[in-house]
């Protein structure tokens, strides 16, 4: 099984997974190596300079960035609520993709922020939206063990906590494959079809 999701946690810059979907990580890099530019600012939730950048010097954020991911999926990635807002604010669009077909709410999926998704959503984020693995955020929830992310959005949202990816994965085949027995738990409690088979004829 790959394809998942990866997260790099040592720069602001994303990297492709050799597997399958994009990867994300906005990590803590060195204040050196921070770029003055709108994806920076809304890694670390840089208000004073998304609006110099934006406001001053006229950089736009719907621009994505050179490796194809937007400040909004940045902003979401690290749940900085305020500076998603003022993405919003200055003409991002909720569900914008990137080169995977991933949305900002996709990132908030791989480490949980249920804030910055309710924000998402709130403005119109499509809690289906899958990207070109057919990920929907319940497969990303269900990848990385974000139970409580993915009760939120089944519960809240009616996302749909059974579907399955291109390869016929469900968000329960990916908890168990990665060994999240706290989302397996919760999968199953929702009604999940314990008995789906990929298109490998997994179970």
């Amino acid at each position: 099984m790959a394809s998942e999701i990866e997260v790099l946690e040592d720069t602001t810059a994303p990297a492709t997974s050799t597997g399958g979907g994009a990867g994300a990580g906005a990590g803590e890099a060195e204040p050196e190596a921070l770029k003055d530019d709108v994806y920076t600012g809304a890694a670390y939730g840089d208000l004073e300079k998304l609006l110099r950048l934006v406001e001053r010097e006229g950089r736009s954020v719907t621009e994505p960035d050179g490796l194809g991911y937007r400040a909004l999926q940045w902003a979401a990635l690290n749940n900085r609520v305020a500076a998603a807002q003022y993405i919003l604010e200055h003409g991002a669009d909720v569900n914008a993709t990137d080169h995977t077909g991933q949305t900002a709410l996709h990132w908030s999926a791989v480490r949980g922020h249920i804030q910055v998704a309710e924000l998402l959503l709130k403005e119109g984020a499509k809690v289906d939206a899958a990207d070109l693995y057919g990920y929907q955020a319940t497969h990303v929830a269900a990848q990385y063990g974000q139970t409580t992310f993915l009760y939120h959005i089944v519960a809240k949202w009616n996302a749909d906590a059974d579907v399955p990816d291109n390869d016929g994965r469900s968000p329960l085949h990916w908890a168990a494959y990665k060994g999240f027995a706290d989302s397996v738990r919760l999968l199953l409690f929702l009604g999940a079809y314990r008995g789906r088979q990929d298109k490998e004829g997994m179970y």
